[in-house]
């Protein structure tokens, strides 16, 4: 029910001081989820040759502590069930001495290459085995409600380049991360502390898209939206743990 990969932190997903870039420890979360589906019949090379594949809609993060470059890290994760239209997946990073680095939940969709309209889990994961921890304070993730946006808080803009994209032909859910902390990064938010990142998915960006990052400061709390020409991509909130 748990699936468990021990793996040493790659340099090169390291950032100046030689600490876990944000972005790369949820892309780390994405391969765990992409084995676990391997070995349990929903991976993606399973699912493409029946022109489907997962995308992720919600997520909700702990991040307590990046690990450093070349150190040893446990991933865990699980399934903890659907509603018939959304799974519920859920994260855990330790160290070697059993120290939880980072929780997660988050909640996927079942979406149809073509149409890219999602589908019905029932006949896909009818059977499948569940694991009821929730990893977070979150069993359940809801609309993140953001402040509204004008103009004068844009502050980015970026071209979604082909390094963007990945097997489902959008660009993927860890470049948004990429690009909110590289912002935030300049405003001198330190990843050194620990913090929470939530995040919805409304709208992918293809490859050609250009990207407009909004960001406001509410006290504590950092809330981002990024839209394409299609509308909103993604709404995104940063808060620091006390």
């Amino acid at each position: 029910m748990i699936y468990k990969q021990n793996i040493e932190v790659p340099s090169y997903l390291c950032d100046i001081d030689d600490r876990l870039h944000v972005w790369a420890a949820i892309r780390l979360c994405q391969e765990v989820t992409e084995y676990h589906g391997n070995a349990t019949g929903i991976g993606f090379k399973t699912l493409v040759a029946q022109n489907r594949a997962w995308v992720i809609t919600h997520a909700f993060y702990n991040i307590y502590r990046l690990p450093d470059a070349f150190e040893q890290i446990m991933l865990n994760t699980w399934s903890r069930g659907n509603n018939g239209l959304l799974a519920n997946r859920d994260y855990r990073v330790q160290n070697a001495a059993g120290e939880t680095l980072l929780t997660g939940t988050s909640a996927w969709a079942l979406i149809d290459m073509t149409t890219r309209r999602v589908m019905r889990l029932n006949d896909v994961i009818a059977n499948y085995e569940n694991h009821p921890e929730c990893a977070t304070q979150y069993d359940k993730l809801a609309k993140l409600q953001i402040p509204e946006m004008s103009d004068g808080d844009l502050a980015i803009q970026r071209p979604v380049s082909f390094a963007m994209l990945d097997h489902t032909q959008h660009m993927n859910n860890s470049e948004y991360i990429r690009m909110i902390f590289d912002c935030l990064h300049e405003r001198g938010f330190s990843t050194a502390r620990p913090f929470t990142l939530e995040m919805n998915y409304a709208h992918e960006s293809r490859l050609g898209d250009t990207l407009n990052l909004f960001l406001k400061q509410v006290d504590d709390s950092s809330f981002i939206q990024i839209s394409n020409s299609r509308g909103v991509s993604i709404t995104a909130k940063v808060t620091p743990l006390q």
